[in-house]
């Protein structure tokens, strides 16, 4: 018997422990490291000029910052290219630090120069993301790795005369980026007790009109952007934090009536036997 009284003492200051420590706030302040490079592309060089990623020391050196493709039609003028841009902490690599539950942190910037060109065009790329996160900032510490993502993008150089399946004016035709999965734009996981969802945002996202899904050879619903002829588009990628509660657990009330009924057992057991 007292063995069961000691067994029934140490769960039930087991289980009010964990009421307590549920209790506490959700972390509000991250630190954050971001890697992000095209990690695929079609077609293969030389047909698409790479810019290896250099000093990333995630993604590797067969990882590219930039892709550029066609031949230039005239002299003077670039290839039509889409980028990566930037990175501040000397290894290829965007670092934050403070962000705030809710509020938006940019990690990258897409940028697509958009030119008449000749030649082979980008038909497609996938563009890899790893995102480290430091739960307790200025620590250096990065507690929390959730899976590195992927997002695959097709591309279609449209023609500079109509008709055009995004229609703009004037013309040119715009060029269209189809990205999938959308799936991987939001990321749950789970820390002390507290469920959070890290949302990757990209400026100009959106659902194409069926037209444009179609012409870029996706199903109708697609996702992605366009861009104009002729321009230096920018797409800042920005990156978001927000806690969704705690983690299904019993109520607390329902922690406190099983506390307090297992200490009814042992004052019963002791009253029956003293």
């Amino acid at each position: 018997m007292k063995a069961l009284k000691k067994l029934i003492t140490v769960l039930t200051l087991s289980t009010l422990g964990f009421a307590f420590n549920t209790t506490a706030a959700p972390i509000n302040l991250w630190d954050w490291q971001v890697d992000t490079a095209f990690t695929a592309w079609t077609p293969a060089p030389p047909d698409t000029t790479v810019t290896a990623t250099g000093a990333n020391a995630f993604w590797g050196a067969s990882s590219a910052t930039k892709l550029a493709w066609g031949t230039p039609f005239a002299p003077g003028v670039t290839q039509s290219s889409l980028e990566r841009t930037g990175h501040n902490n000397g290894f290829g690599s965007n670092i934050g630090t403070g962000l705030a539950l809710g509020a938006l942190a940019q990690t990258t910037t897409l940028v697509h120069n958009n030119f008449v060109i000749t030649g082979d065009t980008l038909l497609g790329a996938t563009l890899s993301t790893r995102l480290l996160l430091d739960p307790n900032p200025t620590d250096g510490i990065y507690d929390v790795a959730p899976t590195a993502l992927a997002f695959n993008i097709d591309f279609l150089e449209t023609s500079n005369s109509a008709p055009c399946a995004v229609i703009i004016s004037p013309q040119p035709c715009n060029d269209i980026f189809v990205i999938s999965p959308v799936s991987n734009l939001n990321q749950g996981f789970m820390l002390d007790g507290y469920d959070y969802n890290i949302e990757i945002l990209v400026d100009g996202l959106g659902v194409l009109t069926d037209a444009a899904c179609l012409a870029a050879g996706a199903a109708s619903g697609c996702s992605g952007f366009t861009t104009e002829e002729g321009e230096v588009n920018n797409f800042d990628v920005n990156i978001r934090i927000t806690s969704l509660g705690i983690t299904t657990i019993p109520e607390p009330s329902t922690i406190l009536l099983l506390s307090l009924a297992m200490f009814g057992i042992v004052a019963s057991s002791r009253s029956k036997h003293s």
